[in-house]
């Protein structure tokens, strides 16, 4: 049995989570149960819904040190094979602690400090150039990136030769109103006949009622709440604009030409990998941006040319495959066998 403890709520977003159950999903497709430890309850639905069982630990999800009281006895209950934690709020008396009871994967994004795990994954464009320890085992680059069952295997995109339907997704909170400020701005700017603009709410916009209520108004703008299948919708747009997290690496997959944007400090280097890559444009960090709106679709009109989004297409489905969850299930269950091997 694998136990994730993650975390994701209104201000750190759901990213961590949603890329943890796609890491659930490829070990289940093994045979592996998950089972998954928040410090608070507000993904506890998601994750159920998921089919994973969801333990609440009632802690602080920035205080990591102060729940081990809480978590290591339950550690000693479950005891699992392996702990998979992703989380920025690491520290490496929590780490050791945890570590002492199971062997420990971490999921980095900052390689912030020397990390007493097992293993370190590490799938960001940036990844296999970042500085790890040499005798760390380390799983690195976008070969790893976890993505869900339905990325895998999509035929090469072929772009159309009008930009006509484009994405805009924000996260799962979208805590700088993205969406909202590139609906108003629509609003106000209407595009050409025949184009249309799908802005998908996460499950925790706190504005999905007003944009609903200008999309009800503005025939051109398309809000989707609980999308069931972004791979459908991904594959239906000409173009995106993406906050620059774990969405990126869907958009890849996928060949969906994209603009994207920093809202968080942990977003920089990803956003910069994939600018200085040539394959999305950052138009910068949206906390800083009083003309958030108007960048957005100024860069957009940068996209219409259908050569440029078909070799961007390209590029994009070379780099991301869609089989990383199931490839790093694999290696990290590899690794840790090994591991155990050698112990007896």
């Amino acid at each position: 049995m694998i136990l994730f403890r993650v975390d994701g709520n209104a201000k750190i977003g759901t990213g961590h989570i949603m890329r943890c159950l796609s890491l659930a999903d490829a070990f289940r497709e093994e045979g592996v149960r998950s089972v998954f430890v928040t410090a608070e309850p507000y993904m506890r639905p998601l994750i159920q819904e998921r089919g994973y069982e969801c333990l609440v630990l009632g802690s602080v999800y920035d205080r990591l040190e102060e729940e081990l009281p809480a978590l290591l006895p339950l550690l000693e209950e479950r005891r699992p094979d392996w702990v998979i934690l992703d989380s920025y709020f690491v520290t490496p008396v929590y780490m050791t602690a945890v570590r002492a009871r199971a062997p420990l994967v971490y999921i980095d994004d900052l390689n912030a400090f020397r990390y007493p795990a097992d293993i370190v994954v590490n799938y960001n464009l940036y990844g296999e150039t970042a500085a790890y320890p040499p005798d760390q085992i380390c799983l690195l680059g976008l070969r790893y990136a976890p993505l869900r069952k339905q990325f895998q295997g999509l035929a090469p995109r072929t772009a159309r030769e009008r930009m006509e339907q484009i994405l805009i997704s924000t996260g799962g909170t979208d805590p700088c109103h993205g969406a909202l400020r590139c609906c108003v701005y629509l609003r106000g700017h209407p595009p050409a006949p025949g184009v249309f603009y799908h802005v998908v709410l996460g499950a925790m916009n706190r504005d999905a009622e007003q944009i609903e209520e200008i999309a009800a108004n503005t025939p051109y703008l398309v809000p989707h709440r609980q999308v069931r299948d972004m791979r459908a919708l991904m594959l239906e747009c000409d173009a995106a604009v993406s906050a620059a997290g774990t969405t990126l690496y869907e958009l890849c997959a996928c060949g969906l030409p994209t603009i994207t944007y920093i809202l968080a400090d942990n977003q920089i280097d990803g956003a910069a990998a994939f600018a200085g890559a040539g394959l999305m444009p950052c138009i910068g960090d949206i906390r800083r941006d009083t003309r958030f709106a108007e960048h957005v679709f100024s860069a957009l009109d940068e996209l219409s040319g259908q050569k440029l989004r078909q070799e961007t297409a390209r590029r994009m489905q070379t780099l991301v495959d869609g089989n990383g969850a199931a490839r790093l299930a694999a290696e990290v269950r590899g690794l840790l066998e090994k591991k155990e091997m050698r112990t007896l």
